[in-house]
């Protein structure tokens, strides 16, 4: 009993972790209709920028997580402005292109500034683990990271039903060209959209720089990942992103622990990817619903 509940604790911490990973992925492929090849170097950009704060200066990704959002959400507006927006009206094969080149671009520039060397961040807030009795322990940087996730989730969703510019948001990928009629200005809406995106992504990856290892090429997993979950949850939508990474993250830690051999690691990636397979050919919508997403070939 105390394995399949320590299963259960290691699955949440897990889903909240990737929960805050994948918020931005969903958002930008929900509204603009890009499917952002890069979301992994975004990570990673930000849990690079966690370790060298930490490394230089003594500070925790807790608190260097707030300058790393704006830094990052000031790179996403450039990088949209510059270079998304001339692809966004193409077919999406055009954009998933152009991302998946920003991607190795990222990963081989971070290479050679940092080498290809494994860094972690050492956390004196999210270090040590919580006994609950039975056997049971709830590790503190898993918490941490699903606490952050939980208050992220809860602002974005108010953000995006309560205030006028995240009502535009989400006009603008329910229907581009309604969205312009009314007065909406489409392309300050998505230059904002990849900018926040991008922003919660480098966050994510500063916050869970103390839990994975750090290196230039980390990113592709987590944007796999990412395309695992929000074609569970629907494009878009911050609830289901929520109940598919948590989805995500137990069937993962269940299969970790129950599959004899050493090989249970593996086997919770095969079962996530057969997950995918049998979601899109059943209810490509998502589990949860969400953004219907625009039609990027169509101007």
């Amino acid at each position: 009993m105390s394995t399949f509940l320590q299963a259960l604790v290691n699955g949440i911490s897990t889903g909240g972790m990737l929960t805050l990973m994948v918020l931005g992925f969903s958002i930008i492929w929900g509204v603009m209709g890009v499917i952002n090849f890069a979301h992994g170097e975004f990570i990673m950009l930000g849990a690079y920028m966690a370790w060298y704060a930490n490394k230089e200066w003594d500070i925790e990704p807790l608190v260097s997580a707030i300058p790393i959002f704006f830094i990052m959400f000031i790179v996403g507006f450039i990088l949209q402005k510059v270079l998304v927006n001339r692809v966004i009206n193409r077919p999406h094969l055009v954009s998933l292109l152009v991302m998946f080149s920003v991607s190795i671009v990222i990963a081989n520039a971070v290479k050679l500034i940092f080498d290809a060397d494994f860094r972690r961040v050492q956390s004196d807030i999210q270090r040590g683990f919580w006994e609950v009795g039975g056997g049971v322990t709830v590790p503190r940087k898993g918490t941490v990271v699903l606490i952050v996730a939980l208050i992220v989730l809860v602002a974005l969703q108010t953000f995006l039903t309560k205030s006028r510019l995240g009502k535009s948001i989400r006009a603008a990928a329910q229907n581009r060209e309604a969205a312009q009629i009314v007065g909406i200005d489409i392309k300050w809406v998505y230059a904002f959209t990849f900018a926040l995106c991008i922003g919660l992504t480098a966050v994510a990856g500063a916050l869970t720089s103390p839990i994975i290892p750090i290196f230039p090429f980390m990113g592709a997993p987590w944007t796999l990942r990412a395309f695992v979950i929000t074609a569970l949850s629907g494009l878009g939508s911050v609830k289901g992103a929520f109940g598919g990474a948590m989805a995500l993250g137990l069937i993962e830690s269940l299969v970790a622990t129950y599959t004899p051999g050493g090989i249970g690691s593996n086997m919770g990636v095969i079962v996530a990817f057969g997950l995918l397979v049998v979601t899109l050919v059943t209810r490509p919508q998502g589990l949860f619903g969400g953004l219907r997403p625009i039609d990027a070939t169509k101007g």
